[in-house]
């Protein structure tokens, strides 16, 4: 047997294994996954964008800058991740829909090979947001009901590229996503310009899509889905579409309330720390996409 054959062979064994556990469990075991990608320190070389208003966000506007973003179907046989993160301690989460669609099996790791089995999935029409539900739950975030404003700091927090990963931001302005391929959608965006990431490198941050966008009191402001490398910009949905699923979906468990906030003050000198004790916590998880 050639080492082809024979690696295809140990892939759909795991496959299965993963299957039975899924559907016979609360948990869920998954493969491990690719070793983390080493590296530099140090602050990065990201463009000075400046706001592009001032005072309270405007709201959006028929003429808002129009972004293309061309979208491909995930790949049989494979596994991919991205970030979520807790809305409801009982086992409610948020995470991007281009991270959930397409998927056989979702699970939320609580461990390097080990995660909670996703039991329900609920994805927004339009905009690149999706609900988790799983029969346990981390700490959880609360949502921002202060008004915007323009350069308002965001503190980004995942796994980018499958790796423990920050971002510091600050508020520009509004586009649109226009999202063509696999999956069509439009979408009222926000634009944050990238200040500070951690670890430091000029990749892409794939795996950090569905990862919470917090303001400086610990407040859910945005939810992590694009952005672009060479122009220094990440992009959010809105809080308002996931207040939207949760009025719409009909398979909601009983809230169980945050006796305490899930983080304090944020600042950009150690937001960093914030991220680990978020991940930690498990308010921040990795979502691990799995097709057969």
């Amino acid at each position: 047997m050639n080492k082809n054959a024979l690696f295809w062979l140990v892939f759909f064994i795991i496959l299965i294994l993963i299957s039975n556990a899924i559907d016979d469990s609360d948990y869920a075991v998954v493969p491990p996954l690719k070793k983390k990608q080493l590296l530099k320190k140090g602050p990065p070389t990201l463009p000075a964008l400046k706001p592009e208003g001032y005072g309270e966000l405007k709201k959006p506007n028929f003429n808002d800058p129009i972004i293309s973003i061309d979208s491909e179907a995930k790949s049989a046989h494979s596994i991919s991740v991205g970030t979520a993160f807790s809305i409801r301690q009982d086992g409610l989460w948020v995470t991007a829909k281009h991270v959930t669609q397409d998927c056989d099996k979702l699970v939320i790791l609580i461990a390097k090979t080990k995660g909670f089995r996703v039991s329900k999935v609920m994805q927004h029409p339009q905009a690149d947001v999706s609900l988790l539900q799983t029969a346990k739950g981390a700490e959880a975030f609360n949502f921002g009901k202060d008004s915007l404003e323009y350069n308002d700091e965001g503190f980004h927090f995942g796994y980018p590229r499958g790796n423990p990963g920050d971002v510091y931001s600050r508020l520009i302005g509004r586009r649109k996503i226009h999202t063509k391929g696999a999956r069509k959608s439009r979408e009222n965006v926000l634009v944050w310009a990238e200040k500070i990431r951690v670890p430091d490198h000029n990749l892409s941050l794939g795996g950090i899509s569905g990862g919470p966008i917090l303001n400086q009191n610990g407040y859910i402001v945005g939810v992590h889905i694009a952005g672009s490398v060479r122009r220094g910009r990440s992009y959010s949905s809105l809080p308002s579409a996931v207040e939207y699923l949760l009025k719409k979906a009909d398979f909601l468990i009983p809230a169980v309330p945050s006796e305490n906030k899930v983080i304090e003050k944020l600042n950009s000198n150690d937001f960093s720390k914030a991220g680990q004790f978020l991940r930690k916590r498990l308010s921040v998880a990795k979502v691990v996409c799995i097709v057969k």
